[in-house]
């Protein structure tokens, strides 16, 4: 997997062994701390669900 974090919780994920890119765009997930939000653990435990 290779990812790019950008301002704002800006997010882009590759995972070529799913075929997946995913972006995240918008506003913070948490405006207190960008870097520790659970945004991340979110995504990737609904997107496993789905793909596995």
């Amino acid at each position: 997997m290779y990812a790019a974090l950008g301002k704002n919780d800006q997010k882009i994920y590759i995972v070529p062994s799913k075929k997946l890119v995913i972006i995240r765009m918008g506003n913070a997930a948490d405006s207190e701390n960008f870097a520790l939000s659970s945004f991340d653990n979110d995504l990737w435990a609904k997107i496993n669900a789905l793909i596995e």
